[in-house]
């Protein structure tokens, strides 16, 4: 298997229980700890193993996450930690475009889950250290059994490591702390099937007759050439990845394309996809070719060695066949399709850059523009409470805006302070009040945000301390001993601030100030604050106001006063700090966005003083219509709800503070 994948001679390989899953779990395990990890979030393998990272505390981790559907940017790599990624993702395939980024006189290891892309597609051994694959991804044996090659630098890692505390059933090293070569040189962790042995050994044999890797090769490539010929010359079917470079040519995934009816009819994709698909395995034509739960409606098609192009040709008038059918029976005989539009990719909007906003309040009520605001901006950010949800239940309309915008295809993130737990976590809490938000990678949350932060701190040696939950900071930031809540840590040199929720805010406050008063008399310094959450105030229920856990920095300083204290040193990573709109920027590619909130201290302040665009939308903190300006905090637009984005019709509460010092 190793000389068919061409792996050079120096590398050692061995046969690992729980196929690909267990392979890459065992490198993970073995081999992360030395250096921070940079993790690449392309898909839910990935997601998979950045979660893993963390929950089991195998090394300080900074995640790239990208637009669904895309491979996230390689420019912010240090190449002296360690690299996770998968080379191919079968959910919503996409694969690395290259791995030339990778440096391959680097000091960090680079640990590779080949998924399928084993004998799918050209594996580079100088920029991977580590690789992972099972049988059964690409040459069909079956058996649940995997395989891990380790380079020679991912080698002494290992010889480094020593009796790491492993699980017996991922450890690859000797009781005295050597490497097992027993493993290594053909014997098994655990027992495997005879039949999945004989089964790839054909698979083997079969690829061998082919030619090789070279002819699995060349059968992929036809393979998606004849799926490509189709889809460029099919107007309802598009590619779910939208960047080319970044395309799977063995995981094909195929988004459907909404047609918009004359009649004014919103077609849904998803039934359409359903009754396509009974009615391929009614015929026998096709069976398992279901989308990934989490990808827009259509199909996930092999595409793989093993595949016969002539069958992917027939596939695919099977494909037109009975999407013929199903619309047919679905469209009411009045009704005509007059054009096409799903899911157009944002850098092909047509809106020409600006220096100011797109259209001034006033004139929105004298000439109701033929764009909508929306139109304006490459993508739309969104704060969470006040905006999307109320507690844990989403506001009116809210949920209507993010699928209008799920059905255009134009990009948006949520952009929030709400630092009770990962972006993971954020993003089930979200979808359980009801938003359909489709990935995880759509949540920047200031605590995602601030955690490259504070690992840097604690990386330093640096005590923190959090004002939240331990759940809250384990779940964002992971285990680490120089980590604590701060109602019961004694002293810290760092604070960081984040979510108050399942937390006696009023005992830590007590102790947090009798430690920073302790720090100031023994050293004449007091610690610093890192603000995730930089809310002092939300909306409650009913109208109420509820005090944020940011208050915490005012209380502190009020209380300090009287000691003589200086200011309190405070690093602001959520609004309005620029940090986590710099991270929008990041994931969106461009500085075209419209930041929509219901606070003028944080969401519409913080988006001015990055340079961006603001809406002030009336159903948080401003319900009232008690509007403020700053020199700095003037919104470009108010609306009263969130379907003004789109009809034109705004609600000019608010001009530039540069023309007025008053509000209507």
């Amino acid at each position: 298997m190793a000389s068919l994948l061409e792996l050079p001679d120096s590398w050692l390989c061995g046969i690992v229980p729980g196929s690909g899953t267990g392979a890459c779990s065992m490198a993970l395990q073995n081999l992360l700890g030395p250096s921070p990890v940079e993790t690449f979030v392309s898909d839910s393998f990935s997601q998979y193993w950045a979660n893993e990272i963390d929950t089991l505390a195998l090394a300080s981790q900074r995640r790239h996450i990208c637009d669904y559907g895309d491979f996230p940017s390689t420019s912010r790599i240090d190449p002296n930690h360690d690299i996770v990624l998968v080379l191919n993702g079968t959910s919503n395939g996409v694969c690395p475009p290259d791995l030339d980024w990778i440096l391959p006189d680097r000091a960090g290891l680079v640990i590779a889950d080949a998924v399928s892309a084993a004998f799918t597609r050209h594996i580079d051994c100088d920029r991977i250290d580590v690789l992972c694959w099972s049988w059964q991804k690409a040459l069909g044996g079956e058996g649940g059994h995997g395989m891990i090659a380790l380079s020679p630098r991912a080698q002494a890692r290992l010889k480094a490591g020593g009796c790491k505390p492993v699980a017996r059933l991922m450890k690859l090293h000797n009781p005295d702390g050597s490497v097992n070569k027993a493993f290594f040189g053909g014997r098994t962790i655990s027992t495997p099937s005879m039949f999945a042995i004989e089964d790839i050994h054909s698979a083997l044999d079969w690829a061998e007759a082919c030619g090789g890797l070279p002819a699995l090769l060349n059968r992929v490539a036809n393979n998606y050439a004849v799926m490509a010929d189709w889809v460029n010359s099919t107007p309802w079917i598009d590619w779910t990845c939208t960047n080319p470079a970044a395309r799977s040519t063995c995981s094909l995934t195929l988004r459907l394309v909404r047609e918009q009816l004359a009649a004014g009819e919103k077609e849904e994709d998803g039934k359409i996809v359903a009754g396509m698909i009974r009615l391929l395995e009614a015929e026998g034509a096709a069976f398992d070719i279901w989308s990934y739960g989490d990808a827009p409606p259509g199909f996930r098609i092999w595409a793989g060695p093993t595949v016969e192009t002539d069958d992917l040709a027939m596939l695919c008038e099977w494909l037109a066949w009975a999407y013929s059918e199903t619309r047919e029976a679905s469209i009411p005989p009045e009704a005509r399709v007059v054009s096409h539009g799903y899911f157009p990719p944002y850098k092909a909007r047509a809106v020409q850059p600006r220096t100011e906003p797109a259209f001034p309040p006033t004139a929105a009520l004298e000439s109701p523009p033929s764009q909508t605001l929306a139109d304006c901006y490459d993508a739309i950010l969104f704060d969470a409470t006040g905006v999307l949800v109320s507690e844990n239940d989403a506001l009116p309309g809210a949920a209507d805006i993010l699928a209008r915008l799920n059905m255009s295809g134009q990009p948006y993130y949520i952009v929030t302070n709400i630092s009770s737990g990962s972006d993971e976590t954020i993003f089930a809490r979200l979808r359980g009040a009801g938003l359909p938000i489709p990935a995880v990678d759509r949540i920047v949350s200031a605590g995602g945000v601030a955690r490259h932060r504070v690992l840097e701190e604690l990386a330093a040696g640096r005590l923190v301390s959090c004002v939240g939950s331990a759940q809250a900071a384990h779940d964002i930031f992971g285990k680490h001993p120089n980590l604590h809540c701060a109602d019961t840590a004694e002293t810290f040199d760092t604070l960081v601030v984040l979510d108050d929720e399942g937390f006696d805010f009023k005992r830590a406050a007590d102790k947090i100030l009798s430690t920073f008063r302790r720090r100031l008399i023994e050293t004449g310094e007091m610690p610093r604050i890192i603000a995730a959450n930089a809310d002092i105030i939300y909306p409650g229920k009913n109208g109420t106001l509820v005090f944020g856990p940011s208050i915490i920095g005012p209380m502190l300083q009020a209380g300090l006063a009287p000691f003589g204290a200086p200011p309190i040193s405070v690093e602001i990573i959520g609004k309005p700090g620029r940090a986590i709109f710099e991270e929008c920027i990041a994931r969106a590619g461009t500085d075209r966005l419209l930041m929509v909130g219901d606070q003028v201290d944080t969401d519409i302040r913080g988006a001015k003083a990055a340079g961006l665009d603001a809406l002030l939308v009336t159903t948080g903190l401003n319900n009232c219509g008690e509007l403020r300006q700053g020199e700095n905090g003037a919104a470009d637009f108010v609306a009263k709800n969130l379907n003004q984005i789109f009809d034109g019709s705004l609600f000019p509460y608010l001009r530039s503070a540069k023309d007025s010092n008053t509000t209507d």
